[in-house]
């Protein structure tokens, strides 16, 4: 039977044995046996060191029957032809002689399978790898890593599955553009989910070129602002051929520095350990970069390429996830929010705020890296490179007015990423504002009614930074000083009520101060005229003041009552609740001078829920002013 007849026939058989019920095991074997040379070695595609994690096993794994089917190249382009190792081959792996005649046009007599196809094969095959161990679990965030092979994804899924992030392939070589990369940014980040992009890298291309190529296109699509750091991916690839180690090491810093120059980032490298001596030779001088571990089915924690003794992301293998399919499975090492950090933000002074009146402020590199920085506030003129030690920091003109900063990053002598920019505002002025007026709120009261709910409002203005929050301290004497806070914002120029709810105790002459603050940072204070006074009373009978409160206690039985002032209902109250809760103030009236009587009449009806229609009142509260002791 001739040569290729005899190879159609086990291809053609071995689909066949394949797509029969029967123990999945067993068809890997089939599988290397008809598609490797006798004489190759055979390897485990699941080794924890990673060897064959993207690479075909055996001497002739450079040299396949025809084009390759992974990726899909563009037409009339045709695979990088491979370099010949300059390197005399070891006694464990013999080199198969180079070929000098032309990749073969694909036999459609019989078919043939790319190293994903192998992948994608014994996938289905075997049962569930061996994930970390669940101890480590418990502690790290699971994530994927998809490109076009995996077809249509259904990200909500994904994340409803309990996955995080994903990382998604880009672009490859100087011209290939993986045709789902914006669909998959797009929908992963609609379901909430981390993204970043990964350049499969070509070590017979030039470095440079390659990273504009991936950064050209994760940009158009909006993948570099908001995304985990760039990946290159660093493996062997049959139909790209053969490395020369130091060629390929050159053309990797080639593309680690450029990716640097355009982003100020690092970019994250994903190999194995195997793929790292199969393409560089376990070069040095990366292990400055995150690094993303293939390393299957293997423990906590997994096998390191030479060269880094930590990893940010581990791919451990295969997980099927519910309505999705299979897809690789990852790791992170890290916490939700370190996730998040990792993600690129707008570089920005004093964390993105608009106004200050620091002189000095600090300067949020947004994710990016270096290992000096310089400064200038016009973009021409220039500090000195200074190491960064902590938060970088820059110095603001101490007059009023919008000022630009300038800031340049540099890692190690010589290379400097793009300039970064932002603005902000100094402003020396702090907020105008009029006096606090204090009233009585609804609301439970602290414990054993310890202090009472009031609302301390103002009016408060600021022209250049706006108004951000505001304070209250309530100086009560001898019993204490109490301080509550609130968000109270308004944009520059508008006039605006601060209110902050806060608690006064009873039977004590307060003196309450008003805090406003602005978007720089600038404060203003005000006090009121008048000392507040709460007053605590059984019965209501004879009460003077500005208001008076009712205080009650809900529960599952309670009722609806009027409240009469001076024998007139000025409103109604319910007491009904699922839950017992209180005692609180329940209403909340003002009064007139003079001496006045409430109390509450039960109407005998509920809400349809309650268990009765009980109307059980616990006190009432009066508020006075008085002339400030301050």
């Amino acid at each position: 039977m001739p040569l290729r007849r005899a190879v159609a026939f086990a291809q053609a058989l071995t689909l066949i044995m394949l797509l029969l019920p029967g123990p999945g095991p067993a068809a890997p074997a089939l599988v290397s046996a008809a598609f490797q040379p006798a004489e190759d070695e055979a390897v485990n595609v699941f080794d924890a060191a990673g060897k064959g994690i993207g690479c075909q096993a055996g001497t002739r794994k450079y040299k396949g029957p025809g084009l390759p089917k992974d990726p899909p190249w563009p037409p009339g382009a045709e695979p990088t032809p491979s370099p010949e190792p300059t390197a005399e081959p070891s006694a464990a792996q013999p080199t198969a002689e180079p070929s000098a005649d032309p990749p073969a046009e694909p036999d459609d007599s019989a078919f043939s399978l790319s190293t994903a196809d192998l992948l994608m094969v014994q996938a289905e095959l075997e049962p569930a790898l061996p994930d970390a161990p669940a101890s480590q679990r418990s502690s790290l965030l699971p994530g994927i890593d998809v490109s076009h092979h995996n077809g249509d994804i259904d990200y909500t899924r994904v994340r409803d599955a309990g996955h995080r992030f994903v990382l998604m392939k880009a672009t490859q070589a100087i011209d290939f553009i993986d045709p789902r990369f914006t669909t998959n940014l797009a929908r992963a980040r609609a379901a909430g989910l981390a993204v970043g992009a990964y350049h499969f890298f070509d070590y017979t291309l030039d470095g440079r070129s390659q990273a504009d190529h991936f950064l050209d296109r994760v940009e158009a699509a909006g993948g570099i602002d908001d995304a985990l750091p760039p990946v290159v991916d660093v493996e062997c690839w049959a139909p790209i051929g053969a490395s020369i180690h130091a060629v390929s090491a050159t053309r990797l810093r080639d593309f680690v520095d450029r990716v640097y120059e355009r982003t100020g980032r690092l970019p994250m490298v994903y190999t194995s350990v195997f793929m790292w001596r199969e393409v560089v030779g376990n070069a040095e001088g990366f292990e400055d970069l995150p690094l993303w571990a293939a390393c299957w089915g293997c423990d906590e924690p997994p096998s390191l390429a030479p060269g880094w003794d930590d990893w940010a992301f581990w791919q451990t293998g295969l997980t099927r996830i519910p309505d999705v399919g299979r897809l690789d499975h990852n790791y992170f090492g890290g916490r939700g929010r370190d996730l998040e950090a990792l993600k690129l933000r707008p570089f920005s002074i004093e964390g993105g705020a608009l106004a200050t009146a620091a002189e000095r402020v600090e300067l949020d590199l947004g994710g990016r890296v270096g290992s000096h920085i310089r400064t200038s506030p016009d973009g021409e003129t220039w500090s000195s490179w200074v190491r960064i030690r902590s938060t970088p920091t820059a110095e603001l003109p101490s007059a009023e007015g919008e000022y630009t900063i300038f800031a340049q990053l540099r890692n190690g002598t010589d290379l400097e990423s793009p300039v970064l920019s932002d603005s902000i505002m100094v402003d020396l002025t702090p907020p105008q504002m009029a006096a606090p007026m204090v009233s009585l709120r609804t609301g439970e009261l602290g414990e054993g009614t310890a202090s009472l709910p009031v609302m301390v409002s103002w009016e408060a203005r600021d022209d250049v930074a706006g108004l951000s929050d505001a304070s209250v301290l309530a100086d009560c004497g001898e019993v204490g000083t109490q301080r509550s806070n609130a968000p109270a914002a308004a944009p520059p120029g508008e006039a605006a009520v601060q209110e902050v709810p806060a608690s006064l105790l009873p039977d004590a002459d307060c003196d309450i101060t008003a805090i406003s603050r602005d978007g720089a940072g600038n404060s203003a204070r005000a006090s009121s005229d008048e000392a507040v006074t709460l007053t605590l009373h059984d019965e209501a009978t004879a009460i003077a003041g500005e208001q008076v409160g009712v205080i009650a206690s809900r529960g599952p039985d309670g009722g609806r009552a009027v409240v009469l002032l001076d024998g007139e209902a000025v409103g109604l109250v319910d007491l009904y609740a699922p839950e017992v809760s209180g005692p609180e103030v329940v209403f909340v009236a003002d009064l007139a001078d003079g001496v006045h009587s409430v109390e509450l009449e039960p109407t005998g009806t509920a809400d349809a829920a309650s268990a009765g229609s009980a109307v059980v009142v616990d006190g009432y509260v009066t508020l006075a002013r008085q002339a400030s002791s301050a």
